[in-house]
């Protein structure tokens, strides 16, 4: 079984360690997307459109979208 997984973040490829969660994929990405995550300013939502939590498991090939809720 591999160490790392590859996922996507608004399509930007990124390797993180197998277990880990959307949280984790956020900070490796960009940490400002995580902290907006966590004040609420983004949806989370994986490839099919679904929200998605922080705490989400990730599988390899997984992708996350990070999308601003418009004001």
């Amino acid at each position: 079984m591999k160490t790392y997984i590859t996922v996507s973040v608004n399509k930007e490829q990124i390797r993180i360690h197998r277990g880990m969660t959307v949280k984790h994929a956020l900070i490796a990405c960009d940490q400002a997307l995580y902290e907006a995550a966590m004040k609420g300013d983004i949806s989370l939502e994986d490839a099919r459109g679904f929200q998605i939590g922080l705490d989400g498991g990730l599988e390899d090939g997984a992708e996350i979208v990070a999308r601003f809720w418009s004001r």
